[in-house]
This record gives structure tokens, C-alpha cells and sequence, in this order.
């Protein structure tokens, strides 16, 4: 039987993929900025322009949804894990943070998947509620790059915190530290 949706054995591969769909200038998994440590790492930087040729920095956090043996359904634990880490992105500098959900090879049903995929779309207004206007959440559900939108983000995050304000400036500089390795 041929799977309808891709499939990925590490977030790693998700990655690979992710970083191959998005425009502009993209860094894989930074993990210091300013020389700091920050925790958690930042999947994908990206940086672009807005509309009044600003700086605007996105991150995006990456995440396998897994086959839960145990209930036989899917897990919602890297569900929930990544909307915490892509809140936490916003307190690095980030104006705006997007999860992304990959699935993950053990799962051997599409159905599963597209059950997942409805829970999430049925619970689409009270996800906007809670995670509120800067992080979005996206699903990487069909092969060669196909990414579809649960929720948009809408706003841009600007926080006047002093910390905040410096790693924006220190990662618009270019000091922050990223794996070249998987650098497109």
C-alpha cells in the first residue's frame, strides 16, 4: 500500500526539507546568540525584509508527530512540546514563530494521519486563543514541499524588554552561531 503523506525517520530529514522551501536567508539550528547559549535552540532562523524594508526574523521550530504503540493512536507529545519551544523562540529576538508537524515513518496508516490532522483543523479558533498572534502552526503533510497552514500568525511580536532588544540587534549583526553543515 502507497502512503499518500511523506514520512520522515529523524527531524533532522524534516529539516532538510523544511529549509529547502523557505526564501530569503535561512540559518539551521542556532544555538548561541551574542556568544549566549540559548535554550531552546532555534530549528530554522530566517530572516527577511518587511514591508518597510526592516528586518524580520522568524523561527521555526521542527517536530515529528510518532505512532504511540501503548494507545495505538498518534502522540500529541511533540505537539505540545513545540508550541512551548516556538513560544520560547519570541524571547530570543524572534518576531514570529512557526511550528512545523512532519510525520514520522513508523506511522503505517494515512488515516491516522488525516485524523490528526482534523482534530487539529476542528480546533483551529480556540488554537488562535491560546497561542495567540505570533506563532503559527503547519503541517509538512505531502512530498516535494508541501506545507499546510492550522494557524496563521498575524502580528509581529516587538518586545521592549532589554535582553529581547539585545539579541534582536546581535542576531540582525550576524553573531549568532548556527550549523553550517545543513546551510543550504
Amino acid at each position: 500500500m502507497e502512503c499518500k503523506y511523506a514520512r520522515f525517520k529523524t527531524e533532522k530529514g524534516l529539516l532538510q526539507e523544511i529549509i529547502h522551501l523557505l526564501t530569503y536567508d535561512v540559518y539551521p539550528k542556532v544555538s548561541a546568540i551574542g556568544g549566549k547559549k540559548i535554550h531552546p535552540d532555534i530549528d530554522i532562523l530566517q530572516i527577511e525584509k518587511d514591508f518597510h524594508n526592516q528586518p524580520l526574523l522568524i523561527g521555526y521550530e521542527i517536530k515529528l508527530i510518532k505512532f504511540n504503540k501503548k494507545n495505538g493512536e498518534l502522540s500529541w507529545n511533540s505537539f505540545y512540546s513545540g508550541i512551548g519551544q516556538a513560544l520560547m523562540y519570541l524571547k530570543n529576538g524572534i518576531h514570529r514563530s512557526s511550528l512545523i508537524l512532519g510525520f514520522h515513518e513508523s506511522i503505517y496508516d494515512d488515516e491516522l494521519i488525516e485524523r490528526f490532522y482534523n482534530q487539529l483543523q476542528n480546533e483551529k479558533e480556540l488554537l488562535k486563543r491560546i497561542i495567540g498572534e505570533y506563532v503559527s502552526i503547519n503541517m509538512y503533510l505531502y512530498k516535494r514541499g508541501y506545507l499546510v497552514s492550522i494557524v496563521e500568525s498575524r502580528s509581529i511580536f516587538y518586545s521592549f524588554d532589554k535582553e529581547v532588544e539585545l539579541l534582536f540587534n546581535e542576531i540582525i549583526q550576524g553573531r549568532f552561531t548556527f550549523d553550517r553543515k545543513l546551510k543550504k
